[in-house]
């Protein structure tokens, strides 16, 4: 299993694929939300929940 350090590394990896790619902006949005950013948030919500709850 990937740690948490390699999982977000692949997650910038793919969000300049995503940026990179010819794409339109619409779409660039649409995947850099569904496949970089909910992954990410889902990926660090322990920190996010312990940070709004201080």
């Amino acid at each position: 299993m990937a740690t948490k350090l390699e999982l977000e590394e692949y997650l910038y990896r793919r969000a300049i694929e995503i940026i990179e790619s010819a794409e339109s902006d619409s779409d660039k949005e649409n995947l850099l939300f569904q496949e970089v950013w909910c992954p990410l948030a889902d990926l660090y919500k322990d920190r996010i929940t312990a940070t709004s709850t201080e």
